[in-house]
């Protein structure tokens, strides 16, 4: 994954942040905001994951800590294909 199309998909994930949040009517979209580089490299680069096989036994696990990037997390993780957008 070159920058260029990091930063595609970091917009990316940051649209559904806003369009997640937005839906909710809730939520505080800064941090998640801030973090889709890392939510967009992680999830599209570095981690061993793969959305047809969700449970297989040696995928790499992410634990996040900071609750309130969960939009980012659950953005990504749409994105990537773990469940739809919608």
């Amino acid at each position: 994954m070159n920058k260029l199309e990091l930063q595609k998909t970091a917009n990316e994930i940051r649209k559904g942040i806003v369009s997640g949040v937005h839906a909710a009517k809730a939520g505080h979209p800064g941090g998640s905001l801030s973090s889709a580089e890392m939510f967009a490299y992680l999830y599209n680069k570095e981690l061993r994951i793969d959305p047809k096989q969700p449970k297989k036994a040696d995928r790499d696990r992410f634990v996040l800590s900071k609750g309130h990037t969960a939009p980012g997390l659950y953005s990504a993780l749409a994105y990537r294909g773990f469940f739809p957008v919608s």
